[in-house]
């Protein structure tokens, strides 16, 4: 039968190499990657972070202050020795400019940890943007293979279309010599017409999938341009998971851990050495009423002592925060499993559907071309054979469908684990 041979052509065509001009998952993916907006998100972090960084190098350079007073007051500080005499009096308007240098000698490593600090929160950024584009892949998935069902919808109907033109010939051949009802061939063209309405659809919804498509990889995608069904050869099923929110727990994890650190430094001294250079008058010496210039040069140590309650009450609740990390974790991993069996049993099943496909194929191919003859002889009326017509279209769709849920479901199981495709 001219159909049936036009199905195994067909079904062979489905596994074979895409044409060159064709449209990979893994282009897609790529392009995805590339061209949607969030990716931008993950190069303008790392700019970022290198600017924080550049203010944490700060606290490692000495800190420079600049100052200028002038005053005037209503009384100064006299001395009179008895008899008269006794040194001048300090003039009631001062004036004083001055630098101050401050360096800091100890701060328990606070500068250091605050670097690795930003780092940690930029790689949680980063990881956050990779999350979002694991989201992207997921729509691609699901874009790319909508396109390919619809596709093979698109081509198992045009089946029925040609089957139902060479079935017309036949009946309006009988109808014309008598042998048939005019009815017969109505009936068969009114089928011809759901067919050809029915083909307009699935192209709209076709043309739909690529402009969605072509947003979500940032290129315009023509409708002629094929998509390649993927032939995933990796056993999806052994491999561990890579999803990008391990990563996001992992450098939560760091962020936490250095936070803890930097909260402990609190309770430490900070020791500094400082230097102050001034021009004015009076200077530190106030008997000396002219401008001059003088400096004064030191150590200090500073203690809050408030800071060692403050820093333990964070300190808790920091602790609090990588317990709950953990949790969420755990409970991620739970998901993904769950996920991941429950592709598995489709995976599985869609498989023994395929093999069932095969037969009733065989078995309605059959039947139709019995019917065929039944129809020519006037045996059966047209709906008779519409409907084992229809049975076995139906028959050979879902073996073509299931073959795309198959590589979808394994692509998706690639997803899931956020493992590349092979």
């Amino acid at each position: 039968m001219k159909v049936l041979t036009l199905i195994l052509l067909f079904a062979s065509a489905v596994q074979a190499n895409a044409p060159a001009d064709s449209l990979s998952l893994q282009y897609c993916y790529t392009q995805a990657s590339q061209n949607y907006p969030v990716a931008e998100n993950i190069e303008l972090q790392q700019k970022i972070t290198e600017l924080n960084l550049k203010v944490a190098d700060t606290g490692y350079y000495p800190n420079v202050e600049v100052n200028g007073k002038a005053s005037y007051q209503s009384e100064v500080t006299e001395f009179s020795i008895p008899g008269g005499g006794g040194p001048p009096a300090v003039s009631k308007d001062q004036y004083e400019a001055s630098m101050k240098v401050t360096q800091n000698i100890f701060k328990g490593g606070a500068v250091g940890i605050r670097k690795e600090l930003e780092r940690a929160k930029g790689e949680q950024q980063i990881h956050s943007s990779e999350i979002e584009l694991h989201q992207v892949r997921k729509q691609v998935d699901q874009v790319y293979f909508g396109i390919l069902l619809s596709q093979q919808q698109q081509k198992v109907n045009a089946l029925l279309i040609e089957d139902l033109k060479e079935r017309i010939k036949t009946v309006r051949s009988q109808v014309e010599n008598g042998v048939l009802l005019p009815s017969q061939q109505h009936i068969l063209q009114a089928e011809l017409i759901k067919a050809h309405q029915d083909s307009a659809t699935i192209a709209s919804n076709v043309d739909a999938g690529y402009q969605v498509l072509s947003e979500l990889i940032g290129e315009e995608i023509s409708p002629d341009m094929d998509l390649s069904l993927p032939s995933p050869r990796a056993n999806y099923q052994s491999l561990q998971p890579r999803r990008p929110e391990y990563e996001l727990f992992q450098s939560t994890e760091k962020t936490l851990e250095k936070q803890i650190d930097l909260a402990y430094t609190k309770k430490l001294p900070s020791i500094s050495a400082f230097g102050t250079g001034a021009f004015g008058r009076p200077g530190l010496n106030f008997l000396n009423d002219d401008f001059h210039e003088y400096y004064i040069v030191g150590l200090q140590l500073r203690w809050n002592l408030t800071d060692l309650w403050i820093s333990d009450t964070e300190l808790q609740a920091l602790k609090v925060q990588q317990q709950k990390v953990d949790q969420n974790r755990k409970a991620f991993t739970r998901q993904l499993q769950a996920s991941l069996d429950r592709i598995g049993q489709r995976i599985s099943s869609i498989r023994e559907n395929i093999e069932r496909d095969r037969e009733i194929i065989a078995l309605r191919g059959q039947i139709v071309k019995e019917s065929a003859s039944q129809l020519e002889n006037g045996i059966i009326t047209a709906t008779e054979y519409v409907t084992e017509l229809t049975q076995a279209n139906r028959a050979r769709l879902s073996l073509f469908i299931n073959r795309v849920q198959l590589a979808e479901a394994q692509i998706e199981y690639a997803t899931t684990l956020g493992v590349p495709i092979e």
